[in-house]
């Protein structure tokens, strides 16, 4: 990996970013998949989050481990929303649909596909310290504990921002026309 190129000479910080990557690489890859749907990209935007790791390695505190993983998180989630919103900007035409789908199922899956996006589109929007508690609860498969350590704050904190986030989600979808099932 390049990023394992850039870190300092010292055996010490080579061993501690071994070991960061070691821990973390797994759970990125997840999250990044989640986001962009395919193996290359999100192992693109999980080197990319390693390398953003190895140029700040020496301004970050690394012997944190949840701080660690909170930045590499949160970079990988980055890096695969840009990557994301480029593909779709790049992307011309719609969906190419299978032959032989009757077109029940192609209008059920254009609607489960629409919804998705829309709600994707609308967790980009929520405030920061919303959107993160979806993205690692839903898109990373981070359970509620996991995440208060990650993001430093508590359990409860996390169910009160989650409450929030999905209130929140739920109106902006119904404005769009959007409606509970």
């Amino acid at each position: 990996m390049l990023a394992f190129c850039m870190i300092p000479d010292t055996p010490d910080a080579q061993r501690r970013f071994e070991e960061i990557y070691n821990d973390n690489r797994n759970i990125m890859y997840n999250c990044a998949y989640s986001v962009l749907g395919d193996t290359p990209s999100a192992e693109d935007a999980v080197q990319d989050a390693f390398l953003s790791l190895a140029r700040n390695f020496d301004k970050l505190d690394t012997s944190d481990n949840s701080r660690i993983r909170s930045y590499l998180i949160i970079t990988v989630r980055n890096y695969s929303f840009k990557q994301y919103n480029k593909r779709k900007r790049e992307m011309a035409a719609e969906d190419v649909w299978l032959d032989g789908e009757d077109d029940q199922n192609i209008a059920l899956d254009t609607e489960n596909k629409q919804l998705r996006k829309a709600l994707f589109e609308k967790i980009k929007m929520l405030d920061k310290k919303y959107g993160d508690i979806i993205m690692l609860r839903y898109y990373c498969d981070m359970k509620e504990k996991d995440i208060a350590d990650t993001l430093g704050i508590s359990t409860e904190n996390v169910k009160v921002r989650m409450h929030r986030a999905k209130s929140m989600l739920k109106k902006m979808l119904r404005e769009e026309g959007y409606h509970d099932r």
